[in-house]
């Protein structure tokens, strides 16, 4: 009987390879994509000027490409290769969470324990209760409550010590309760890297070559500028910034080498005979994390990675990084052990990259077909008639990633500018939340976008609807049009006074004003790595203190604004970092 038992068993596991191979492309596919990649890579680059550009591609765990175009350094007529290291900016949060769940799988730490259990010296403020509930899965995650990033904290042209980090934190507040909202933070993950010094007892980057580097073969990464690969701004050479915290933007790396990260979360790579990390450490980070969060939404976050289902029934897994102008992105099938890594030197790469994700997973679709098992039923809104009471709660102005947005109550519509880009038009109100957007171009009336409201905790959030049904969070209502009196005295234009030597100068000056709408409002630019327009209205929830409302901007969102008055008329702001002192008349 059990002779038996095994002939059945070898037919039976012959059979399933037999089944499972039928599924696997040929040689000859897989080398006519190859080809037809290539010639599609180098006619884009050419099309958006990009200078030179790295891939990693690994098909149902077979490596198909490893290859570079173009040029790293076009002065010295050095050649793109596989190998050629670029500094791979938040891409270098993967490391650091791979540096956490290694810790973890090896029983060190464990990730639904506070923060403050390993690093007892970390503090914040807070005008929320259950602040120190922050655990390790919420900075992963990014559902910390954390800022974006300490602004001028954030690039230094010589490496700073990690333990700064813990200086600025004491003085800077949450932006909301633990859990409750996801907030990409650069912030929560260099707090993280801290975490794997206390914990392993040596400096983080030393850690990181020790036990991820060296073990992985990853011998074309580090920490610190890139020692030969230039940058370029439309075609033309451009300086960046050298340094910032290791965790959130520090490495430099190759496609090649990150390729070698990326098989720890594929199918085949976490089920080799001595796993890196533990199954169950793996299949946690590609799981949606806080699902139930009051202002979760659509937000797919893992464990660092950003995961997101498939009309196959499978999930891509996406990281991508910017470090200007260097562009950096991660897609991965990772049940296919399929994955494509590409890295340029040139801002003007984005499309590329986001191309040859739809290239590759059109490849795959050949073979891959979606499940007849996915509910593509779409949701039919319906025009509907607010209350009285509803369209006064919405009526105000929002502080949102895109700028100050009002809606002012029109009969049963609302009259909708758009501050920022000095857009005018209507909002017209839907079932499910939902207000459709129109605009006048040309006096014909076009559909600009949807957008969503949503009352939580007695605060009104905006979203962005798309067009698959997807909501996203776009900011939240200011509050109150009362302005004490501190803030009406102290408007005018302020300049940054405390940039050390150490620091690039990131922002020149800002403004703060009182707009046409009766709303306390800072506008200002940032001038380096690149120029971008800041408006960001406040909500004074004292004489001293004023918070920015909104979540998911690229900069100050939810952050905390301080007033102080150091003499009489002599006033100074503090906001991310930055001091800034009034400038005379």
């Amino acid at each position: 009987m059990r002779l038996h038992h095994k002939i059945f068993l070898i037919i039976g596991l012959l059979y399933t390879y037999q089944v499972n191979a039928q599924n696997y492309f040929t040689p000859s596919e897989l080398k006519s994509f190859k080809q037809d990649f290539k010639e599609y890579v180098i006619k884009k680059m050419k099309k958006h000027n990009v200078t030179g550009l790295s891939v990693a591609m690994e098909i149902e765990g077979r490596i198909v490409l490893e290859e570079g175009f173009g040029f790293s350094d076009k002065l010295k007529n050095v050649k793109a290769t596989k190998d050629t290291e670029y500094p791979i900016g938040s891409v270098s949060k993967i490391i650091t969470s791979t540096a956490i769940l290694k810790l973890c799988s090896d029983g060190l730490i464990d990730l639904d324990t506070p923060y403050i259990n390993y690093v007892q010296d970390f503090s914040m403020r807070s005008h929320f209760k259950n602040e120190n509930d922050l655990t390790i899965r919420h900075l992963l995650s990014h559902y910390a409550g954390l800022p974006r990033l300490l602004a001028k904290g954030f690039m230094k042209k010589e490496v700073e010590p990690l333990e700064n980090i813990l200086q600025h934190s004491k003085n800077e507040y949450l932006i909301s309760s633990p859990g409750r909202v996801y907030q990409y933070s650069d912030w929560g993950v260099d707090l993280l890297s801290l975490l794997v010094e206390r914990v392993s007892g040596m400096p983080y980057e030393d850690y990181v070559q020790n036990h991820i580097f060296t073990p992985l073969k990853m011998n074309n990464s580090y920490f610190g500028p890139a020692k030969q690969t230039k940058g370029y701004k439309n075609g033309v050479l451009t300086e960046t910034y050298k340094y910032s915290y290791s965790g959130s933007d520090g490495v430099t790396s190759s496609v090649s080498d990150m390729l070698k990260i990326v098989q720890l979360y594929t199918e085949k790579g976490s089920s080799s005979i001595k796993p890196f990390l533990s199954k169950e450490m793996v299949k946690d980070a590609l799981q949606k994390q806080f699902k139930d969060a009051p202002l979760a939404f659509d937000t797919g976050i893992g464990l660092m990675w950003e995961v997101m289902p498939l009309k196959s029934g499978y999930t891509r897994v996406k990281k991508a990084g910017v470090h200007e102008p260097f562009y950096s992105y991660i897609f991965s099938i990772p049940e296919l052990d399929t994955s494509i890594i590409i890295c340029s030197n040139s801002n003007s790469s984005s499309a590329i990259h986001w191309d040859s994700w739809g290239k590759l997973y059109a490849f795959m679709g050949k073979k891959y077909k979606p499940s007849n098992n996915q509910n593509t039923i779409k949701t039919k809104y319906k025009k509907v008639t607010l209350t009285d009471q509803q369209l006064k709660k919405i009526e105000g102005s929002y502080s949102t990633s895109i700028g100050l947005l009002n809606l002012k109550r029109s009969g049963k519509k609302f009259e909708v500018d758009l501050k920022s880009e000095n857009k005018k038009g209507i909002g017209i109100p839907y079932s499910d939340g939902l207000i459709k957007l129109y605009v006048k171009v040309l006096g014909v009336k076009i559909h600009a976008m949807d957008i969503f409201w949503k009352e939580s905790n007695d605060e009104l959030i905006i979203g962005e609807q798309f067009e698959n049904g997807s909501r996203h969070i776009l900011g939240s209502k200011i509050k109150s049009k009362h302005i004490p009196k501190s803030w009406k005295n102290a408007v005018g234009s302020y300049k940054v006074v405390n940039y050390s030597e150490n620091d690039y100068e990131t922002i020149d000056f800002i403004q703060l004003l009182i707009n046409s709408d009766d709303i306390l409002e800072i506008r200002g630019k940032t001038t380096f790595p690149s120029e971008m327009e800041i408006q960001l209205g406040l909500s004074p929830i004292s004489e001293e203190l004023a918070v920015i409302p909104g979540y998911n901007f690229e900069f100050f969102g939810g952050e905390t604004v301080k007033l102080r008055e150091e003499k009489e008329g002599e006033y100074v702001l503090t906001l991310s970092g930055y001091t800034l002192k009034k400038i005379e008349k």
